[in-house]
């Protein structure tokens, strides 16, 4: 009797797991693709900051222009877009975990490695740091116990936010405080909050994330830029923005429809905004021209934001083999890459060569490096992987990598 029962009682179970499958989000891969690229762009970046204006760990003798309006122009965006799209990717997270499962998850993830990168790929940056801004003398096992002392950023050498891993420590607070507003969005959303946003639902993100800066002097832990080139408050915005953006399923249509019109706006109020940047122009805290500036700001970023995403999930919202492998190396690399520019930018910003050949043996020899190290070293280690907040790697794949 109970055979007459297994093909019925068979169809229930695959009934619910189609029910489930059509209830969970399909994984949007432009957002994959645009974390993989985007830190490519910040690998550019940090290999670009020893010839910049701004001060840097380490420097090159001569300085140039050029990287200057570089490191300029992706700093006014490359960012935020880390912190929009960290927003996003939570948001599809919790529609698979619950809030003790994301959290643990997050720590795994993010607070491992973060502690990693403390103790362990943080000295010896900080080393040729105070080596090269004539500092300290010695070598680097005579520096090691100086490491301890004092914080770094207010005079010591501590480097409490793991230097370029800052990302990590706001990233795990931010997912921490923004938990249960998260939660309640999660309860609450069933695209009847907004379910056919205008273009002044995305003018209200632009608007939101110049308020810190017209309200907050640039100075402080807070309002500093000195996370990135924005402050701490302007990233978390800019989390939450993600996150309650894709909670709206009709969002992405508007960056998608509009995604030539973002792309033309976005050049536009850029050169505006370098215009202002060559010429050392600035306003005074406070006056309608600072507020345009800062509202000018807010617009550059979120311009090249929904452009990318437009663009983005317009040709690569696929997936392959190589965005399999890169999705999965694109935290060591972000986590190794500094340590390792750092340390090879050292040697090489002291030979008597031209800046644009040391950038391009900087790049090519870091990114071997870094690469060499993840797909030999780190990717079929259990215990890196897990010190490098990987999951346990997966047999089927491991067959066909």
């Amino acid at each position: 009797m109970v055979n007459y029962f297994l093909p019925a009682g068979r169809f229930v179970f695959l009934l619910k797991e189609k029910i489930k499958m059509i209830q969970q989000p399909q994984r949007q891969y432009y957002l994959d693709w645009i974390r993989v690229i985007t830190i490519g762009v910040v690998f550019l970046f940090h290999c670009a900051r020893f010839f910049d204006y701004d001060d840097w760990h380490v420097k090159n003798s001569v300085l140039s222009g050029t990287a200057n309006t570089f490191t300029f122009f992706l700093a006014e965006w490359i960012m935020p877009m880390f912190f929009f799209i960290s927003g996003a990717s939570t948001w599809y997270a919790l529609q698979r975990k619950s809030a003790s499962k994301f959290t643990a998850d997050r720590v795994k993830r993010i607070l491992i490695p973060l502690v990693f990168g403390i103790l362990v790929l943080s000295p010896h940056q900080v080393y040729l740091e105070r080596l090269t801004h004539l500092q300290f003398q010695g070598s680097f096992i005579d520096f090691l116990p100086h490491y301890f002392s004092g914080w770094y950023g207010l005079g010591g050498n501590f480097a409490w936010m793991g230097l370029h891993l800052w990302y990590l420590l706001l990233l795990f607070v931010f997912s921490l405080i923004a938990l249960p507003l998260f939660m309640l969005i999660k309860k609450q959303s069933s695209g009847s909050i907004n379910a056919n946003p205008s273009l002044l639902y995305l003018a209200a993100f632009v608007v939101l994330l110049a308020l810190p800066g017209c309200l907050m002097p640039v100075d402080g832990l807070i309002g500093g830029r000195m996370w990135g080139g924005w402050s701490m408050v302007e990233h978390l915005i800019l989390f939450i923005s993600g996150f309650y953006a894709f909670s709206i399923s009709h969002t992405k249509c508007l960056w998608l429809k509009y995604r030539h019109g973002f792309l033309a706006a976005a050049a536009i109020l850029t050169a505006i905004n370098m215009y202002l940047f060559l010429n050392h122009i600035k306003f005074e805290f406070g006056s309608a021209y600072y507020l345009m500036k800062i509202l000018l700001r807010a617009a550059v970023c979120y311009s090249w934001l929904f452009a990318i995403l437009g663009f983005s999930e317009y040709k690569l919202n696929f997936t392959n083999s190589k965005l399999n492998y890169c999705n999965e190396a694109v935290l060591p690399f972000y986590i190794f890459h500094q340590p390792v520019i750092i340390l090879i930018g050292y040697f090489i910003v002291q030979w008597h060569l031209p800046i644009g050949l040391k950038y391009v043996l900087i790049g090519l020899s870091s990114f071997s490096v870094v690469m060499l190290c993840y797909h030999f070293v780190i990717k079929n280690n259990p215990f890196l992987r897990f010190i490098f907040g990987l999951g346990k790697r997966n047999p089927s794949t491991q067959k066909k990598n």
